[in-house]
């Protein structure tokens, strides 16, 4: 997979003991939810998050690490999305396509966050967080090495 777009990472969780957008297969597309939370500008990021953009998805599984499970490229502007906005929790979404998933019929070669990431995330809520962040890049020195990196791990 060729990772040189990759430009963010964004938590995503479903409910009990399932994988979030499990049922995708490479080439597909989905709903990418963000939770609804004006207090935290949720709104205005999913919104402005420009199209084309390359998100690793990563989720933990309760009592469990987190993992890396998807890479998705954003496929609308947020213009072209919001209009179908609900005012629910989760109704704020961004349509994305599938370019990698992990075999979850095998969780243990699910590569994990920490391990390939190198960084410690603390709490995550439902924003895409750019992988050129300063705490990222004081691991790996620079998004090139990063994202090498992660081409050997989505490959």
């Amino acid at each position: 997979m060729d990772c040189s777009r990759l430009e963010y990472i964004k938590n995503v969780n479903d409910d009990g003991d399932v994988w979030a957008y499990e049922g995708y297969l490479i080439g597909s597309y989905f709903r990418l939810n963000f939770k609804k939370n004006e207090a935290r500008g949720v709104d205005n990021h999913a919104f402005n998050l420009p199209k084309g953009s390359v998100i690793i998805l990563s989720q933990k599984r309760p009592e469990s690490e987190r993992y890396l499970t998807h890479v998705v490229e954003l496929v609308n502007e947020g213009s072209e999305d919001k209009p179908q906005w609900k005012t629910d929790t989760w109704g704020i979404f961004r349509w994305v396509k599938v370019h990698w998933i992990a075999d979850f019929t095998n969780p243990s070669r699910i590569p994990l966050d920490k391990k390939e990431m190198r960084a410690e995330w603390g709490l995550f809520d439902t924003k895409a967080k750019l992988l050129s962040s300063p705490r990222l890049m004081s691991q790996w020195g620079s998004i090139y090495k990063l994202r090498e990196h992660l081409g050997e791990v989505f490959n």
